[in-house]
Formats: structure tokens, sequence, C-alpha cells
């Protein structure tokens, strides 16, 4: 017991608990502006007519034969040619919800397992939210330069540095990608 009362007072702990809450608070920032462009991918890749199961649409599935459904069909391309490596994850998505719902078109672009329960931006976590902006190439043209170069954190404030530090890391992952 006397090894966690040091746990609070622990530089290290401490420095992950800020991390924890930068992630936190950056996902939250990001949030209704993901909403919002995945609002509009949704518009860009097309409307399907919502009674094709995935299963149908893509031949790979061995227990049943695809069916064309040229509306659905195209939705599909538009999803893959929107995707930075053209691997959408399929598994975390409901076809039949295409025709309506801008998220199930919008975790196509997350990473492959782990996310298909997720019925919102809002219960993704950080990498989910990161991993769309960066798979999706819709994003590219959403950021400009002038928002990759903000003004300096205020170097008193402790979150302030956390939040900095993951930012720079982000932008290092996203340059260093491209």
């Amino acid at each position: 017991m006397a090894a966690n009362t040091n746990l609070l007072t622990d530089k290290e702990t401490n420095n992950w608990f800020k991390a924890s809450i930068a992630l936190n608070v950056t996902k939250q920032g990001l949030t209704n502006f993901l909403t919002t462009e995945l609002h509009n991918v949704h518009i860009v890749v097309g409307r399907s007519c919502g009674n094709c199961p995935f299963q149908k649409l893509v031949p790979c599935h061995k227990s049943q034969k695809p069916q064309p459904c040229p509306t659905c069909d195209k939705v599909n391309q538009n999803i893959t040619s929107q995707h930075r490596y053209g691997r959408p994850s399929w598994r975390n998505t409901r076809s039949e919800k295409w025709a309506l719902d801008y998220w199930e078109k919008g975790k196509c672009y997350l990473p492959p397992d782990g996310y298909r329960s997720f019925s919102s931006v809002q219960e993704s976590d950080f990498n989910g939210v990161i991993s769309i902006m960066f798979n999706c190439l819709h994003f590219q043209t959403c950021l400009s330069s002038s928002c990759l170069s903000p003004p300096p954190p205020d170097k008193q404030c402790l979150l302030e540095k956390v939040k900095a530090k993951v930012k720079y890391a982000v932008l290092c992952h996203f340059t260093y990608e491209k």
C-alpha cells in the first residue's frame, strides 16, 4: 500500500495523467469539425439504396454471391477512392446504414478493428478521430498551413505545454506519413 501513496507525486505518473487529459481535450476540440466534414464526405461519396448488406456487395465474401446494385457499388467505389490507401475498414461499417448515416461511412476510415459498435464521433477515441482525418483524403482540403501554425502556448500553463506536445506529435505524424 505504501507504494501507491507516491503515485500522485510521481512526476512520470503526473505526465501520463496530463497526456491523457490533453488527448481528451484535443479529441473533444476536433469532434465538431470532424462531424461537419463527415457530413460533407457523406454527400460527396453519394447515397446508397440502404438495402444492400455489405456481404452482397463484395465479391470476396464466399457465403453469398455479389448482387449488382449500381447505387451501392458506386458508393463503395467512392469510399474506396477517398481512402488514402484504398483499403477502407469494411468490418467497422454497416452498408445498410449508408443511405442516411454519415458516421457509418466515416467508420470506413477508422483502424480496421474495434470501432463497429461505436455509433457516433463522440463515442470514438482520439486514435479514431485522428485516423479518420488521416485516412480520408477529403481532410487534405480542410487543413490550411495557417491552421498548422497557431500562436505559441502560454509557457506558464502545464496543460498548454502538454497540449502543444500532443499537437506537435500529431502534426509530425501527418508530415512524416506524407
